[in-house]
């Protein structure tokens, strides 16, 4: 297989640059440059390359936008549980506070009580 050959199915595979592939085609010449049928098909490579990279591109857009789709409803589903669930322990903690300081006004109440004594020295 002639070199030449060689650097544009190296180009083609995406293995090496256009830059590259000109670089070596330009050592494989001798410093000549390259030929006009030889730069046509580096650009027609290089022309496909761009089409394939974009329509991957736009492949990758439509496949996230369906990703966004079917997990929007799972991630607002989630957020609408999460805060039901921070609701409820809130509401849980007022209620268990509360209980506790009615058992602690409850328990004050007896003749042995201190906190309301009538003797205590009062602010003037």
């Amino acid at each position: 297989m002639n070199e030449k050959m060689r650097v544009l199915e190296l180009l083609e595979a995406g293995k090496i640059t256009a830059d590259e592939a000109a670089k070596l085609l330009e050592a494989l010449g001798s410093s000549k440059l390259m030929s006009k049928e030889t730069r046509e098909n580096v650009e027609e490579k290089l022309h496909q390359f761009a089409k394939d990279v974009n329509k991957f591109a736009k492949e990758c857009g439509c496949k996230m936008k369906e990703f966004y789709k079917a997990a929007e409803p799972k991630i607002k589903k989630a957020s609408q549980t999460a805060l039901e669930k921070a609701a409820a322990a809130l509401d849980s903690l007022a209620h268990n506070i509360g209980d506790s300081l009615e058992k602690s006004e409850a328990a004050c109440c007896d003749e042995n009580c201190t906190c309301n004594n009538d003797d205590a020295p009062k602010p003037n």
